[in-house]
């Protein structure tokens, strides 16, 4: 018997998978992968993805590229760049590095240069203002991430579309638990319990599957009891 669920099974493969917690988030991003907004555009050729952990931010970051390449020049996607933002990669070198990328041609159809800066708040002062003067580029896409919006350069603020990505509610995410539940077959946990599990975890994918992991355990645990108790 595994006591574990499967987390990689439940992780979303698209953005229609991604449960968003504002409705005019989720409209900001759809009106671009669905080509309903001219994007890059009107000096905006940054995505910036804001709001707390675990709502997922560096997955859906990861999906864009991918989605908007397609939008573009119903092709895949050939290439981008993914960047941790952190100790040693966050400075001068970092940015030389982007400079230099974006000057060379794109292998991508549609001729762009994609650059994920995840956690992009742990940027120097001076690299903030470098990615700044880095955006002012025509054949660059910036998708940036972090829980910290105000930690952000206003002038990278004002270069990007900036998208809530704030915790979903319990509501949103009752209908999704409930179906893993039921998968695996997991039976006698009401909605009630459900959403007093998952309003407790703040939104957090992270801490909700982690607390799924928890229900899964403890009814193999009871299984095991009962079996026990058979034999005797």
């Amino acid at each position: 018997m595994n006591l574990l669920i499967d987390l990689n099974a439940y992780q979303p493969i698209s953005i229609n998978d991604i449960i968003f917690g504002s409705e005019e988030g989720k409209a900001r991003i759809f009106e671009i992968v669905e080509g309903r907004k001219t994007f890059p555009s009107n000096g905006k050729n940054g995505i910036l993805l804001y709001g707390v952990w675990g709502s997922g931010k560096t997955t859906l970051a990861k999906m864009l590229p991918t989605a908007i390449e397609s939008i573009k020049t119903n092709k895949e996607l050939c290439d981008f760049d993914f960047i941790q933002c952190k100790q040693g990669m966050n400075g001068a070198e970092l940015m030389k590095r982007i400079e230099n990328q974006s000057m060379l041609i794109s292998f991508n159809h549609s001729g762009y240069h994609y650059f994920i800066l995840d956690e992009v708040d742990n940027l120097t002062e001076a690299a903030q203002a470098s990615l700044k003067a880095a955006m002012n580029t025509t054949q660059s896409i910036f998708i940036l991430t972090t829980n910290h919006i105000d930690k952000i350069e206003r002038g990278v603020v004002n270069r990007s579309i900036r998208v809530d990505m704030c915790g979903a509610s319990a509501r949103k995410w009752l209908p999704y638990v409930k179906d893993i539940l039921s998968e695996n077959n997991i039976e006698g946990v009401s909605d009630a319990d459900l959403l007093n599990l998952i309003e407790s975890c703040n939104g957090s994918a992270r801490d909700i599957m982690d607390s799924l992991s928890t229900i899964f355990a403890r009814k193999i645990e009871r299984q095991i009891e009962e079996s026990v108790e058979l034999l005797f």
